[in-house]
């Protein structure tokens, strides 16, 4: 008996650890997410300011994406 509490004392700490760091993980995200929603707002209100919105639709509509050979990522060109 004295065996099992042990082993679920272990277990209950190790889960608690988890917890934290999971913890620790959502709270930067969550910290990301605030300072993204902060940097579109920004451009949007920047395309607005420039009054490129049209110019802004016709990029988004007619838009693709172009992959460079020495490049791991793709960026979007028209």
């Amino acid at each position: 008996m004295a065996k099992n509490k042990k082993e679920i004392k272990k277990l209950y700490k190790n889960l608690q650890e988890v917890c934290s760091e999971m913890s620790d993980h959502i709270s930067c995200l969550s910290e990301e997410q605030q300072r993204d929603e902060t940097e579109l707002r920004y451009l949007k209100e920047f395309i607005r300011y420039k009054e490129q919105e049209e110019e802004y639709h016709y990029f988004r509509e007619n838009a693709h994406e172009e992959y460079e050979e020495n490049m791991p990522f793709s960026n979007l060109t028209l």
